[in-house]
């Protein structure tokens, strides 16, 4: 990697080094002397004039450190994707390595360490900077803590306060500096607002995020800083995304920047996109490892403004390229330890178990998962999880701890508390209209009009036998710690009575589940209608 430097707005990491540049004789044609072809004044060669800075972003990795399908080849997993990264670095040393947020959390090889194999694997790659998404704080500040501590590279984030200091929270650096040939590139990191509302309250209790316009403004007063630095080439990674080329929270963000930023990196949809907004290109790469944006930022050595982007997207396809040897060692050491335990098959599917084709239907996963929830417990009637809670799919046959961690990878725990059946129908409303996914359920079958307001879109609430609900009955459910206590918005948890966190995680509702009842088969019952 080449040698650079790195500073936070308070702090210098490393030395800076000379790049050394290769410069092309020109060849002049005809017979002149040695002499004739040294002019004596002449104007500087373009190789001079400029200098291209690579930028390699990463979006929601995930902790996908082995390989998945993309068009039905496999791709990404740590090995081939640092493989890639190193042969583009090798033909541009002048490189930064930058992640948009959301690379911890996933599948068991990164749940299980609580993103330390994910942390390990990006030191070896030699990531330069990740912004921080909403997943890093999934195992509470304690946590996230060690995997800074851990961590050879510094979290970004802008938009993060501790509300005790009113500054950036400890390890967290709105931007940092990184040198490269002499060029100063300034990274702004942007987590995402809506980081409160999609994680457990007590692992972001005493931080604030930002909203949308307080977040543009504290972006543009990080430019400022930066331009006050004399740093001109600017980058923002951000854990915001591009639902379309045109449309999403990031495009709202990027709308209010100042026209200083010379390039944002998207994040939190795994979906590419390279667009340009408010004049300000942006690019959002292919998500869990299979995919990398390559942006190429030529700079004026005399000015140090951006003066040219080239812009690809490219895929990380395994067959294509040889593995990292380094990187592979340290997945093939994570995946060892995993073996033994996780290896160990708890049951088996007659069927492969899906989470349908979107999060707004009823799924064969959520029926699995909240039947297993409703039934460890005697006397629970109704069982509630949200949509996006379930983060992977089950294959026909023997099912391996490591795959029910896959589905279940938040260490969330199973919650009781009566609810009144008026609150039940609130919760199935607040199922209805929520934006991260239509709640899953076990015990009742409901329907809801899409094109309704909130608060009047739940059309009907009955019992499986057609028994309607009764508003006044109490009943008791189950759901999860994230959602008891008001995560994706499902506010009615919090007023539930008699509520019990009884400590048990999910994955042993699935095992228990799986124990009683396997081979296990469940199917699309009309759960949920959808008018």
């Amino acid at each position: 990697m080449t040698p650079r430097t790195h500073l936070a707005p308070a702090l210098q990491r490393g030395t800076a080094a000379a790049v050394t540049a290769v410069l092309l004789a020109a060849v002049v044609p005809g017979t002149a002397t040695a002499a004739d072809r040294t002019p004596p004044a002449q104007a500087e060669p373009q190789s001079q004039r400029t200098v291209d800075i690579q930028i390699l972003g990463l979006n929601e990795t995930h902790g996908q450190l082995t390989p998945l399908k993309r068009s039905g080849r496999l791709a990404g997993g740590a090995a081939a994707l640092a493989a890639y990264l190193k042969a583009e670095e090798a033909e541009n040393p002048r490189t930064l390595i930058l992640d948009s947020g959301d690379f911890m959390q996933g599948p068991a090889i990164s749940s299980y360490f609580e993103g330390a194999s994910t942390v390990d694997i990006f030191n070896a790659i030699g990531v330069d900077a990740a912004a921080v998404g909403n997943h890093e704080f999934d195992w509470g500040q304690d946590a996230f803590a060690e995997r800074v501590e851990q961590a050879d590279f510094p979290f970004i984030a802008a938009n993060i306060v501790d509300d005790a200091t009113g500054a950036a929270p400890a390890g967290v650096s709105p931007y940092v500096i990184e040198e490269l040939d002499g060029v100063k590139v300034g990274v702004i990191g942007v987590a995402n607002p809506d980081t409160k509302n999609v994680t457990l309250p007590a692992a972001t209790e005493g931080l604030s995020f930002l909203d949308l316009n307080q977040t543009a403004a504290a972006v543009n007063d990080a430019v400022a800083e930066l331009r006050e630095r004399h740093v001109e080439t600017i980058v923002v990674s951000a854990h915001q995304g591009l639902e379309t080329a045109s449309t999403g929270a990031l495009a709202d963000l990027v709308g209010q920047l100042s026209g200083e930023v010379d390039l944002v990196l998207g994040g939190h949809i795994p979906l590419e996109y390279n667009t340009v907004i408010n004049g300000i290109p942006v690019v959002q790469p292919y998500g869990n490892t299979r995919g990398y944006a390559d942006v190429t930022l030529t700079v004026d050595r005399a000015t140090k403004d951006v003066v040219g982007t080239g812009i690809e997207l490219d895929a990380t396809w395994t067959d294509a390229i040889a593995p990292d040897p380094a990187v592979k060692a340290i997945v093939d050491g994570y995946q060892a330890q995993l073996g033994e335990e996780l290896g160990k098959s708890v049951g088996e599917a007659a069927t492969s178990i899906t989470r349908g084709s979107s999060r707004g239907v009823e799924s064969e996963m959520g029926n699995f998962v909240t039947d297993s929830m409703r039934s460890y417990i005697d006397g629970v009637d109704f069982a509630f999880t949200n949509a996006g809670g379930l983060r992977a799919d089950i294959d026909a046959g023997p099912i391996t701890l490591e795959e029910v961690y896959a589905v279940l990878p938040f260490n969330n725990t199973l919650v009781t508390m009566d609810l009144t059946g008026a609150q039940v129908r609130k919760v199935l409303e607040e199922g209805a209209f929520s934006q991260y996914g239509t709640v899953q359920v076990s015990g009742l079958k409901w329907a809801y009009d899409a094109g309704a307001p909130f608060g009047a879109r739940v059309t009907s609430v009955t019992l499986p036998d057609g028994t309607p609900l009764d508003p006044g009955a109490t009943y008791r459910v189950a759901t999860n710690n994230f959602m008891a206590t008001g995560g994706d918005q499902f506010t009615t948890f919090t007023q539930g009575a008699g509520t019990v966190d009884t400590g048990i995680n999910l994955v042993d509702t699935v095992v228990h589940y799986l124990e009683h009842h396997s081979p296990v088969d469940p199917q699309i019952e009309g759960r949920l209608a959808v008018q």
